[in-house]
């Protein structure tokens, strides 16, 4: 189990879970997003300065920083 900030782009990855250090708001809109466990997630682009990235999940880009990137933990495929 890796942090999602970890992801090279074209790698493909499924969600394990939000860490328990995301509370409140913020951990509401990553679930929100679509971010839940079981659910598939890909880097379809990073920018020139590596941050941020856009990730495909559910057949929805959503660009998150290193810093939200990392509250999401995953397992590479």
């Amino acid at each position: 189990v890796v942090r999602l900030s970890a992801l090279e782009p074209g790698e493909k990855a499924r969600v394990v879970g939000i860490s328990s250090e995301c509370r409140g708001a913020n951990r509401r809109r990553l679930l929100d997003l679509g971010f839940v466990n079981g659910s598939t997630v890909e880097v379809e682009f990073e920018s020139p300065l590596k941050e941020p990235k856009a990730f495909n999940v559910r057949n929805t880009l959503i660009a998150l920083r290193d810093n939200q990137a990392d509250l999401i933990l995953i397992e590479k495929v």
